[in-house]
């Protein structure tokens, strides 16, 4: 296995830094997760979880557990809530019955769609106080956090 280059200190201090910095700017300027909340009576935890589940269709109760950083069993009231709404259900996995699957229903679905176009809206307004280059900068620089993020292992 090749070994990895060392990143220089400073380098790492400047991303911890910017990291820092930027993580407020964007709940509070780009996208204000509050105004999705309030607009869709939705905690932030179901959100992620719709979102989630919407991407995979179905995942595992410790899965969804592992991927929001919450204890399992403060799971359960979430899922019951959106159960409750119709937006998901629970479903034994077919090769493991120990195994409870939480899936999105087609009501989650359309939740999902509206809360996405909630976001764009949000996003839309970006385009009269950002000029053009620097909007599609901000797609990229999206893009290259996404794509690191999703391929670490952190």
């Amino acid at each position: 296995m090749p070994r990895e280059k060392s990143v220089n200190k400073d380098t790492v201090e400047t991303v911890a830094n910017t990291t820092f910095e930027v993580l407020p700017l964007l709940r509070k300027k780009l996208l204000r997760m509050d105004v999705v909340q309030a607009e869709h009576n939705m905690p932030m935890s179901q959100v992620q979880m719709l979102a989630m589940l919407g991407e995979n269709g179905a995942l595992s109760v410790s899965e969804i557990s592992k991927r929001l950083g919450i204890a399992k069993p403060n799971i359960t009231p979430l899922i019951d809530r959106l159960i409750d709404e119709g937006f998901v259900e629970r479903r034994r996995d077919e090769n493991d019955r120990r195994v409870v699957n939480v899936v999105l229903l087609p009501a989650g679905e359309e939740k999902l769609t509206s809360i996405r176009e909630t976001i764009v809206r949000q996003v839309m307004r970006w385009t009269g106080t950002i000029p053009e280059k620097e909007f599609f900068e901000l797609e990229h620089a999206l893009q290259t956090i996404s794509t690191v993020l999703e391929s670490a292992q952190i």
